[in-house]
Protein backbone atom coordinates (compact mmCIF):
# COMPACT_ATOMS: atom_id res chain seq x y z
CA UNK A 1 0.00 0.00 0.00
CA UNK A 2 1.28 3.45 -0.94
CA UNK A 3 0.48 5.83 1.93
CA UNK A 4 -0.89 9.21 0.94
CA UNK A 5 0.54 11.79 3.33
CA UNK A 6 -0.69 15.38 3.68
CA UNK A 7 2.18 17.70 4.58
CA UNK A 8 1.31 21.00 6.28
CA UNK A 9 4.35 23.23 6.70
CA UNK A 10 6.15 26.37 5.63
CA UNK A 11 7.72 26.44 2.18
CA UNK A 12 11.47 27.08 2.43
CA UNK A 13 12.56 27.22 -1.23
CA UNK A 14 16.01 25.59 -0.83
CA UNK A 15 14.53 22.40 0.63
CA UNK A 16 16.93 22.35 3.57
CA UNK A 17 13.92 22.26 5.88
CA UNK A 18 10.18 22.74 5.76
CA UNK A 19 7.77 21.53 3.11
CA UNK A 20 10.30 20.43 0.47
CA UNK A 21 12.24 18.45 3.09
CA UNK A 22 8.97 16.79 4.09
CA UNK A 23 8.26 15.85 0.48
CA UNK A 24 11.74 14.37 0.08
CA UNK A 25 11.30 12.17 3.14
CA UNK A 26 7.90 10.85 2.04
CA UNK A 27 9.14 10.08 -1.46
CA UNK A 28 12.23 8.33 -0.11
CA UNK A 29 9.89 5.92 1.67
CA UNK A 30 7.79 5.48 -1.47
CA UNK A 31 4.82 7.39 -0.12
CA UNK A 32 2.68 9.89 -2.00
CA UNK A 33 3.11 13.44 -0.65
CA UNK A 34 0.36 16.04 -0.77
CA UNK A 35 2.14 19.32 -0.04
CA UNK A 36 0.06 22.20 1.33
CA UNK A 37 2.08 25.32 2.28
CA UNK A 38 0.76 27.07 5.37
CA UNK A 39 3.33 29.83 4.86
CA UNK A 40 5.94 31.10 2.42
CA UNK A 41 9.34 31.68 4.02
CA UNK A 42 12.69 33.24 3.13
CA UNK A 43 15.58 31.95 5.24
CA UNK A 44 19.11 32.85 4.18
CA UNK A 45 22.27 33.72 6.05
CA UNK A 46 20.89 37.19 6.78
CA UNK A 47 17.46 37.38 5.19
CA UNK A 48 14.50 36.11 7.17
CA UNK A 49 10.84 36.68 6.40
CA UNK A 50 7.56 34.80 6.13
CA UNK A 51 3.95 35.36 5.20
CA UNK A 52 1.03 33.09 6.10
CA UNK A 53 -1.04 31.39 3.41
CA UNK A 54 -4.68 32.57 3.02
CA UNK A 55 -6.90 30.23 5.08
CA UNK A 56 -9.44 29.88 2.25
CA UNK A 57 -6.67 28.59 -0.05
CA UNK A 58 -5.44 26.13 2.58
CA UNK A 59 -8.96 24.82 3.06
CA UNK A 60 -9.61 24.55 -0.69
CA UNK A 61 -6.34 22.70 -1.33
CA UNK A 62 -7.12 20.14 1.37
CA UNK A 63 -10.70 19.64 0.25
CA UNK A 64 -9.47 19.10 -3.32
CA UNK A 65 -6.85 16.63 -2.10
CA UNK A 66 -9.49 14.62 -0.24
CA UNK A 67 -11.66 14.52 -3.35
CA UNK A 68 -8.82 12.79 -5.20
CA UNK A 69 -8.14 10.03 -2.70
CA UNK A 70 -7.92 8.83 0.88
CA UNK A 71 -5.54 10.51 3.31
CA UNK A 72 -3.57 7.99 5.39
CA UNK A 73 -1.49 10.40 7.48
CA UNK A 74 -1.00 14.10 8.14
CA UNK A 75 2.21 15.79 9.20
CA UNK A 76 1.93 19.22 10.84
CA UNK A 77 5.03 21.40 10.77
CA UNK A 78 5.10 25.19 10.78
CA UNK A 79 1.62 26.55 11.55
CA UNK A 80 1.88 30.36 11.37
CA UNK A 81 -1.38 31.22 13.09
CA UNK A 82 -4.80 30.25 14.34
CA UNK A 83 -6.54 30.91 11.01
CA UNK A 84 -4.38 28.35 9.18
CA UNK A 85 -4.76 25.85 12.02
CA UNK A 86 -8.54 26.10 11.99
CA UNK A 87 -8.81 26.00 8.20
CA UNK A 88 -6.68 22.86 7.94
CA UNK A 89 -8.36 21.13 10.89
CA UNK A 90 -11.82 21.78 9.46
CA UNK A 91 -10.85 20.50 6.01
CA UNK A 92 -9.38 17.31 7.52
CA UNK A 93 -12.32 16.61 9.83
CA UNK A 94 -13.64 13.08 9.64
CA UNK A 95 -10.47 11.40 8.41
CA UNK A 96 -9.11 8.35 10.24
CA UNK A 97 -5.58 9.39 9.37
CA UNK A 98 -2.70 9.47 11.81
CA UNK A 99 -1.48 12.96 12.66
CA UNK A 100 2.15 13.68 13.47
CA UNK A 101 2.59 17.12 15.02
CA UNK A 102 6.06 18.67 14.94
CA UNK A 103 5.69 21.88 16.98
CA UNK A 104 8.00 24.12 14.95
CA UNK A 105 7.73 27.53 16.58
CA UNK A 106 11.24 28.91 16.05
CA UNK A 107 14.13 28.43 13.65
CA UNK A 108 17.44 27.05 14.87
CA UNK A 109 18.54 30.72 15.16
CA UNK A 110 15.58 31.53 17.40
CA UNK A 111 13.48 33.39 14.82
CA UNK A 112 9.73 33.14 15.40
CA UNK A 113 7.78 30.93 12.94
CA UNK A 114 4.38 30.74 14.61
CA UNK A 115 1.96 32.93 16.53
CA UNK A 116 0.21 29.92 18.05
CA UNK A 117 0.19 29.49 21.80
CA UNK A 118 1.29 26.27 23.46
CA UNK A 119 -2.33 25.69 24.43
CA UNK A 120 -3.35 25.67 20.76
CA UNK A 121 -0.73 23.06 19.92
CA UNK A 122 -1.86 20.92 22.85
CA UNK A 123 -5.46 21.18 21.59
CA UNK A 124 -4.44 18.94 18.66
CA UNK A 125 -4.10 15.98 21.04
CA UNK A 126 -5.95 12.75 20.30
CA UNK A 127 -5.44 8.97 20.37
CA UNK A 128 -4.10 8.92 16.79
CA UNK A 129 -1.89 11.99 17.19
CA UNK A 130 1.88 11.74 17.76
CA UNK A 131 3.76 14.78 19.07
CA UNK A 132 7.47 15.10 18.18
CA UNK A 133 9.07 17.99 20.13
CA UNK A 134 12.74 18.49 20.83
CA UNK A 135 13.78 19.38 24.38
CA UNK A 136 13.24 23.13 23.95
CA UNK A 137 9.85 22.64 22.32
CA UNK A 138 8.77 20.21 25.04
CA UNK A 139 9.65 22.83 27.64
CA UNK A 140 7.71 25.51 25.76
CA UNK A 141 4.64 23.29 25.54
CA UNK A 142 4.81 22.46 29.25
CA UNK A 143 5.54 26.02 30.33
CA UNK A 144 8.74 25.09 32.13
CA UNK A 145 12.36 24.36 31.20
CA UNK A 146 13.30 20.76 30.43
CA UNK A 147 16.89 20.09 31.54
CA UNK A 148 19.27 18.42 29.09
CA UNK A 149 19.05 14.96 30.64
CA UNK A 150 17.42 11.71 29.57
CA UNK A 151 15.48 11.62 32.83
CA UNK A 152 14.02 15.07 32.24
CA UNK A 153 13.13 14.17 28.65
CA UNK A 154 11.35 11.09 29.95
CA UNK A 155 9.37 13.12 32.48
CA UNK A 156 8.43 15.66 29.80
CA UNK A 157 7.24 12.95 27.41
CA UNK A 158 5.03 11.41 30.10
CA UNK A 159 3.60 14.82 31.03
CA UNK A 160 2.74 15.58 27.41
CA UNK A 161 1.07 12.20 26.89
CA UNK A 162 -1.21 13.09 29.78
CA UNK A 163 -2.65 15.90 27.64
CA UNK A 164 -4.28 13.20 25.50
CA UNK A 165 -1.74 12.37 22.79
CA UNK A 166 -1.52 8.84 21.47
CA UNK A 167 2.26 9.09 21.70
CA UNK A 168 5.01 11.62 22.30
CA UNK A 169 8.52 11.31 20.88
CA UNK A 170 10.87 13.73 22.64
CA UNK A 171 13.96 14.07 20.46
CA UNK A 172 17.27 14.08 22.29
CA UNK A 173 19.67 14.96 19.50
CA UNK A 174 21.01 17.95 21.49
CA UNK A 175 21.64 16.09 24.73
CA UNK A 176 25.17 16.61 26.08
CA UNK A 177 27.73 13.98 25.11
CA UNK A 178 27.82 12.69 28.69
CA UNK A 179 24.11 11.82 28.42
CA UNK A 180 24.56 9.90 25.19
CA UNK A 181 22.06 10.03 22.35
CA UNK A 182 18.52 9.04 23.24
CA UNK A 183 15.01 9.75 22.04
CA UNK A 184 12.15 9.09 24.44
CA UNK A 185 8.95 7.49 23.13
CA UNK A 186 6.02 7.65 25.55
CA UNK A 187 2.49 6.29 25.16
CA UNK A 188 -0.33 5.82 27.67
CA UNK A 189 0.95 2.26 28.08
CA UNK A 190 4.55 3.11 28.97
CA UNK A 191 7.87 4.70 28.04
CA UNK A 192 10.81 3.53 25.94
CA UNK A 193 14.21 5.18 25.72
CA UNK A 194 15.53 4.69 22.18
CA UNK A 195 19.28 4.92 22.35
CA UNK A 196 21.69 5.52 19.51
CA UNK A 197 25.28 6.33 18.72
CA UNK A 198 26.49 9.71 17.60
CA UNK A 199 28.01 10.05 14.16
CA UNK A 200 31.62 11.14 14.13
CA UNK A 201 32.44 14.18 11.99
CA UNK A 202 28.90 14.47 10.64
CA UNK A 203 28.31 17.75 8.78
CA UNK A 204 25.78 20.16 10.17
CA UNK A 205 22.44 19.74 8.45
CA UNK A 206 19.05 21.39 8.84
CA UNK A 207 15.66 19.77 8.57
CA UNK A 208 16.23 16.62 10.60
CA UNK A 209 13.10 17.22 12.68
CA UNK A 210 11.02 17.83 9.54
CA UNK A 211 12.26 14.63 7.93
CA UNK A 212 11.79 12.53 11.07
CA UNK A 213 8.17 13.62 11.52
CA UNK A 214 7.34 13.16 7.83
CA UNK A 215 8.91 9.71 7.72
CA UNK A 216 7.06 8.74 10.89
CA UNK A 217 3.76 9.88 9.36
CA UNK A 218 4.48 7.92 6.19
CA UNK A 219 5.13 4.67 8.02
CA UNK A 220 2.15 5.08 10.35
CA UNK A 221 0.01 5.73 7.28
CA UNK A 222 1.39 2.52 5.77
CA UNK A 223 0.08 0.61 8.77
CA UNK A 224 3.28 0.00 10.73
CA UNK A 225 3.22 -0.08 14.50
CA UNK A 226 4.39 3.01 16.34
CA UNK A 227 7.74 1.47 17.33
CA UNK A 228 8.41 0.08 13.84
CA UNK A 229 7.52 3.41 12.24
CA UNK A 230 9.82 5.22 14.66
CA UNK A 231 12.73 2.91 13.79
CA UNK A 232 12.28 3.55 10.07
CA UNK A 233 12.05 7.30 10.61
CA UNK A 234 15.20 7.39 12.72
CA UNK A 235 17.07 5.34 10.12
CA UNK A 236 16.05 7.79 7.39
CA UNK A 237 17.45 10.68 9.42
CA UNK A 238 20.72 8.78 9.83
CA UNK A 239 21.03 8.40 6.07
CA UNK A 240 20.36 12.10 5.65
CA UNK A 241 23.00 13.01 8.23
CA UNK A 242 25.56 10.73 6.60
CA UNK A 243 24.95 11.57 2.96
CA UNK A 244 22.73 14.65 2.70
CA UNK A 245 20.07 12.51 0.98
CA UNK A 246 17.19 10.45 2.34
CA UNK A 247 17.73 7.54 -0.02
CA UNK A 248 20.58 5.09 0.38
CA UNK A 249 21.77 2.11 2.32
CA UNK A 250 20.17 0.83 5.46
CA UNK A 251 20.75 2.98 8.53
CA UNK A 252 20.69 2.30 12.23
CA UNK A 253 19.57 4.47 15.11
CA UNK A 254 22.36 7.02 15.25
CA UNK A 255 22.40 10.78 15.50
CA UNK A 256 24.53 13.81 16.04
CA UNK A 257 24.59 17.05 17.93
CA UNK A 258 25.29 18.69 14.58
CA UNK A 259 21.71 18.02 13.52
CA UNK A 260 19.43 21.03 13.55
CA UNK A 261 15.87 21.61 12.50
Amino acid sequence: MIPRVVLLAGLEPTGRAGLLADVAAVRALEGQPVAVPLAQTAQGRVTFSWVASPPRVVRAQLIAARELGEVHAVKWGMVPGLAQLEAASAALAGTRAWWVVDPVVRTSRGQLLSRLSARRYLSLAGPRVVLTPNLDEAGWLLGRPVPDTVGAAREAAVALVEHGFGAVLVKGGHLPDAQGLADVLATPEGVRVLKGQRLARAPERRGTGCRLASALATELGRGRTLEAATRVARALVVRYLRTGAEEGGQGTSHGTRAARR
